[in-house]
């Protein structure tokens, strides 16, 4: 009777799981590049099926083009998982890490600064007042650009931003219509375009869980099963082990204040004549010296009289 008793809880297992509301991950990585929203939604439903075949729990992908929608999403209990962006965790304290997005088993990969066409072989000097494309990924996008990619060696007004866009994808667009006169993106992202730039690495984006009220089984289940999901993607092929530290640099730099006018570097060709150095003055010989004058005896008081 037992053993009868143990297989039917055995083989109901299964159609509880299944029966159970769908779990989502979500896709937000705005510096990401997607050709279109059906592709951003692809990876999330390609991460999706691989995390049901190894926890047998029911799963769907979403993928999101706006952190409005995302958040509100979230917010709503429709999202339990996700991928964001680096710099969407670094400001928010709400989400939880579980694993490290991964490209050739690195965690981080450099951006480069895109121009487009007609600029040809352009340099970062050359591109002061020109129109940069800035992708709206959260609210510290201006330190981002200023404080970690150029590591605050430029003013913040070096370039003239061109409006804000919502992804990477748009950014380009922007630069290959001739709407703006250039945009970062991820190394290997960029096509046909000329490069003026290449940044240090920058964090690849993280998977995370969402919200707080996850079924602990469910989680410890993602949490096993996530390093062994692979995607198809040109900046991101697969996670791996979450290392914070590893964010510190970006944190960092989203939390300073932006380097300030007047600070920007003199870029000049290798060829140019720098105005000369005003030389110190000229020490002027033969000064006198006045010593103080000898203190003067003081006369002895009257004596005291009664």
């Amino acid at each position: 009777m037992r053993r009868l008793l143990a297989l039917l809880l055995l083989l109901a297992a299964p159609a509880r799981a299944q029966d159970a509301p769908p779990i989502t991950v979500g896709v937000y990585a705005p510096r990401l590049v997607f050709t279109d929203s059906l592709a951003r939604t692809k990876m999330a439903e390609q991460i999706a099926g691989a995390l049901q075949s190894a926890t047998g729990r029911p799963m769907r992908g979403r993928g999101f083009a706006t952190g409005e929608e995302f958040f509100h999403q979230v917010a709503g209990g429709e999202v339990q998982f996700a991928v964001v962006d680096a710099q969407v965790l670094a400001e928010r304290g709400d989400l939880d890490p579980l694993a490290q997005g991964l490209s050739g088993g690195q965690a981080a990969k450099p951006m480069v600064l895109v121009v487009r066409a007609s600029l040809g072989a352009a340099r970062i000097a050359d591109l002061q007042g020109r129109e940069l494309a800035s992708v709206n990924a959260g609210g510290r996008d201006a330190q981002f650009l200023g404080n970690f990619l150029l590591q605050g060696q430029i003013d913040a007004g070096f370039f003239k931003q061109a409006r804000e866009v919502r992804d990477a994808q748009s950014a380009l667009s922007l630069v290959r219509l001739g709407k703006a006169d250039g945009t970062f993106t991820y190394a290997g992202t960029e096509g046909d375009l000329p490069a003026a730039f290449t940044s240090r690495p920058v964090p690849l984006p993280v998977f995370v869980r969402t919200r707080d009220d996850v079924d602990p089984a469910v989680l410890a289940a993602v949490k096993g099963a996530i390093a062994g999901v692979r995607v198809e993607h040109p900046s991101l092929d697969g996670f791996g082990r979450y290392d914070g530290g590893a964010h510190g640099a970006l944190r960092g730099a989203l939390k300073a204040e932006l380097a300030r006018p007047g600070t920007a570097p003199v870029i000049a060709s290798s060829g140019a004549t720098l105005p000369p150095v005003p030389a110190f003055p000229e020490p002027i010989a033969d000064v006198p010296v006045v010593l103080p004058a000898p203190a003067l005896p003081l006369p002895a008081p009257p004596p005291d009289e009664f």
